[in-house]
């Protein structure tokens, strides 16, 4: 965890608030200059009302990474896209303090899609094919049995 802030905030509490704040996404995005059509993005963020934007740039601070976006008018994200962000700030952060809850699942899946980008297999229509696999089981299709495409 050598890329984090640990004076900050304690690493465990930044877990927990994962846990029940986190969002790990995939977007499969059209884009015509992909060979496939496809554009797989990874997207690691957290949401809260805009009034604790400042609890939010203390999370950038922590990890060294990411950035604040507005989620609406209300809300704001911090969020984390960059590869290379999400192995070495991210991953070894949730490797030491593991998450309790069922976001577990999301984020190793999250984490095997990352793999297999890291391979180029989201280049192939196999990979991409596995890829819209796992995403039809994340979030929300976990947790209902629905499953988006």
């Amino acid at each position: 965890m050598k890329n984090i802030n640990t004076n900050i905030f304690h690493p465990p509490w930044v877990v927990g608030f994962i846990d029940g704040e986190g969002t790990f996404f995939i977007g499969l995005n059209p884009n015509k200059t992909m060979a496939l059509g496809v554009q797989v993005q990874l997207q690691f963020s957290v949401t809260q009302h805009i009034r604790d934007v400042m609890l939010m740039n203390n999370l950038v601070n922590f990890f060294n990474a990411g950035y604040i976006a507005p989620d609406g008018t209300s809300k704001v994200q911090f969020r984390m896209r960059d590869f290379g962000q999400l192995e070495n700030n991210l991953f070894p952060l949730l490797d030491q303090y593991p998450l309790m809850t069922q976001k577990r699942l999301d984020a190793e899946a999250f984490r095997k899609v990352h793999s297999m980008m890291k391979q180029g297999l989201h280049l192939t229509s196999t990979g991409l094919d596995e890829i819209r696999a796992i995403k039809s089981t994340m979030n929300r299709a976990r947790m209902t049995g629905y499953k988006k495409s």
